[in-house]
């Protein structure tokens, strides 16, 4: 007996010891591991909690030696150190990206690194195992253990990105549980009692009850708005380090994240135009889709390039449409489909922009496509379309102030691309006709060419994404056609623009058939990947929908206004914008009904944090009455039964097993005789000796009792199974002398 005992102690001290502790750390670098890891952040928590076990084990071995336990840690912290150091400087070598942006920066923005994430692990997984072993198993400090559950805001707030609302609540209710647990240990060490401490059934359904209660309640109080200073000062696009400019001075490497980002309302420059209502004015394109974000090839990523502008300008549309007009003129090209009457009166309502802004100061000037910039002697573009200042820093100290002219995309534009009908083969074949005549250069004919092959590139395009690119334009003929479609689709279909929302899995396919919840930067990348399953060309676009204004009647381009959104090539009309992306970012009454549709699921998520609550209040009240319920289901069960032997055997097995919940399970209260158990009830204060001598005479004298006999004894249990359940408190004497409980 004693030895099948010996395992269980060990075991139920080992649980009351190290669970919580272990429980804790793993919480807190599941919450660390979910901002820098992309995927198996479950398995690697899994392998962190067996490596806070090995080193637990490892601490409890050396805390019995007394002189040598200092000298062996810091023994195996050096070594630790050095294998974090050589995580980190293979990290940079083998990558290029720093370890401070790495920790710093949205993983979107730098990648993935897996020395870094290793380091992670190990390094600062050493660490925080570290104090919490050393501030709850070795000395209960509740400061120290404070400092690990700091360390997931600490770095969601360098990083400026929201904690999850249930991570959050179950490391704090983790960190509420261990902090009731370790202040009734310490008590108890404190005033140094003998005996170990109880850890009974209602000592864990208290505690777990009590924090679980604090954390639903958590979860259903409302989050305040409101954001640190490093998070109020970042806007939807790369943050850089050390840099004395804002968040929109210069381009970036790599695409701006897809979910997380934060914006002011900040004001950056106002557009001084009355003629238009929305102006997609693009910073910068991108043509590879690499690991979930946008990047430039290779032999395209000198953004400042050749000033020539020449691939921008032979494929923009005012470009496209005065050669096309004059090939028509010629009339070599009919049967291809290209006639005189194809135009009409578009691209003719040109508008002057005024762009100023007294503390932008951008190297690169914002402008729609189809701004004529070319015959401006202060800027240039560059061969992926981006207007520069000849000078990189010329308006660094002065803001924003540039004039020129541009063609708006409006009905008469976009009517006209509608009726083009060439296909990319018929339009390659009027280029290369062209070329024979004279009419297209061989370099013009080179660069249309070439746009086939860059903007084509099929990285990121799943099976399930062609096919869906197939299903919605089935009916289609024309590649506008097919791209409109793809625009009605996201509107038709029930999506919803969130600034708010972060998936748990952010891939384009989970935005598209899962949660169809997301930003501009979900949208316009499914639109390229889309377009280009359909050999359609397309790229990626960020800059700014200006679309407010002010009391002046200008438009204002905030911060928040930045924006992505796509271009497509359409054979004979060159690139032309697209913007997929649900109206409600713009506030207007277009979105209605992808805002209801927010607002239910506003109200779902709400609503579930609500039956949280309830069931948890369920539970609570559930767990607290067990006993009662059990005992108003026997009760109901005997007044049912018509048999009144039965109901007495029924009582008596109704005594035993209460005695037996409430009792030591050495006693073995099933094998007492039926006089034990009388003894047993009377030492308990319970008037059963009614209930006991009728159980003999039924069992052993074949006895059957008249109901009015059972009646007094089923009474007298009623009266006293509070004291046989080890629940009633209030003493009283009975007729006997004897000390009994109230059970009423």
């Amino acid at each position: 007996m004693t030895d099948k005992k010996e395992p269980l102690k060990w075991l139920y001290a080992s649980i009351a010891k190290y669970f919580l502790p272990l429980l804790l750390g793993a919480v807190v670098m599941n919450v660390i591991f979910g901002t820098y890891y992309d995927y198996f952040v479950k398995t690697v928590t899994a392998g962190f909690v067996a490596y806070e076990c090995i080193l637990f084990w490892f601490f409890e071995k050396i805390k019995k030696r007394k002189v040598w336990r200092f000298f062996i840690y810091i023994t195996l912290g050096l070594v630790i150190l050095v294998f974090s150091g050589w995580l980190i400087g293979n990290g940079w070598q083998q990558t290029g990206v720093s370890f401070i942006d790495w920790f710093y920066v949205n993983s979107q923005e730098v990648g993935s690194v897996t020395y870094y994430n290793a380091f992670l692990f190990v390094g600062m997984g050493f660490f925080i195992i570290s104090i919490l072993y050393y501030f709850t198993v070795y000395r209960f400090r509740i400061f120290g253990v404070m400092l690990t559950t700091m360390f997931p805001f600490v770095i969601y707030g360098k990083r400026a990105q929201n904690l999850n609302t249930l991570s959050l609540t179950f490391m704090m209710t983790v960190f509420l549980a261990m902090m009731i647990h370790q202040k009734r240990v310490a008590d108890d060490y404190t005033e140094k009692q003998k005996r170990n401490m109880i850890m009974n059934r209602s000592y864990a359904v208290g505690i777990s009850l009590f924090v679980t209660f604090v954390g639903a309640l958590t979860m259903l109080l409302p989050k305040p708005e409101y954001k640190s200073q490093l998070e109020a000062n970042k806007g939807i696009f790369k943050y850089y380090l050390n840099s004395n400019t804002t968040d929109y001075d210069d381009l970036n490497d790599v695409s701006s994240p897809r979910f997380g980002a934060n914006s002011t309302g900040e004001i950056l420059f106002t557009v001084d135009t009355k003629d238009v209502e929305t102006i997609y004015m693009r910073r910068q394109s991108f043509d590879l889709f690499r690991a979930d974000q946008w990047v430039l090839r290779d032999e395209y990523r000198d953004w400042y390039g050749a000033d020539d502008g020449t691939d921008n300008i032979v494929n923009s549309p005012l470009y496209m449409h005065k050669l096309l007009k004059s090939m028509a003129a010629t009339g070599r090209y009919e049967d291809l489909g290209l006639t005189e009457d194809l135009f009409g009166n578009e691209y003719k309502s040109k508008i002057w922009l005024n762009l100023s802004g007294s503390t932008y100061s951008p190297s690169y000037i914002p402008a729609p496509i189809m701004a004529e910039t070319e015959s401006l002697d202060y800027g240039f573009r560059n061969v992926h379309g981006e207007f520069y200042y000849k000078s990189r820093y010329s308006s660094a100290y002065g803001g924003l102030g540039v004039s020129y002219g541009a063609i708006p995309e409006e009905d008469a534009e976009y009517d006209y691309v509608s009726r083009l009908p060439f296909s990319w083969e018929s339009f390659e074949k009027m280029m290369t006709r062209g070329v024979y005549y004279g009419d297209v250069s061989p370099e013009d004919y080179s660069q249309i060419v070439s746009i086939y092959d860059r903007y084509t590139e099929k990285g990121g395009v799943t099976e399930d994404i062609a096919k869906l690119a197939k299903d919605i334009t089935k009916d289609c003929k024309t590649d506008f056609d097919k791209c409109s479609a793809i625009v009605d689709y996201f509107e038709d279909n029930g999506y919803i623009y969130d600034l708010e929302y972060i998936p748990d899995d952010e891939s384009i396919d989970y935005f598209l058939f899962e949660s169809k919840t997301g930003v501009c930067t979900s949208y316009a990348t499914s639109m390229v990947l889309m377009a280009r399953a359909l050999d359609i060309p397309a790229r990626y676009v960020e800059g700014f929908a200006a679309y407010e204004r002010n009391d002046e009647g200008d438009l204002v381009v905030r911060d928040s206004h930045a924006h992505a959104f796509v271009e497509v090539y359409i054979p004979g009309a060159g690139w032309v914008t697209f913007d997929p992306t649900v109206p409600d970012y713009k506030g207007t009454e277009n979105g209605g009904g992808n805002n209801a549709a927010k607002a239910i699921r506003t109200f779902m998520d709400y609503f579930s944090k609500i039956a949280l609550f309830l069931g948890v209040v369920f539970v609570l009240v559930f767990v607290i009455f067990i006993d009662r319920i059990i005992e108003l289901f026997f009760r109901i069960r005997m007044k049912f039964r018509n048999n009144t032997p039965e109901k007495t055997l029924a009582l008596y097995e109704r005594i035993v097993r209460l005695l037996e919940i409430s009792s030591d399970k050495d006693m073995h209260i099933r094998g007492m005789t039926p006089g034990e158990i009388l003894d047993l009830g009377t030492k308990r204060g319970a008037e059963i000796s009614r209930a006991v001598s009728l159980f003999e005479m039924v069992c052993f004298g074949g006895y059957k009792p008249a109901a009015v006999e059972f009646e007094a004894a089923y009474s007298c249990y009623k009266q006293s199974w509070k004291a046989l359940a080890g629940k009633s408190k209030n003493k009283q004497k009975t007729a006997h002398g004897v000390d009994t409980k109230d059970g009423i």
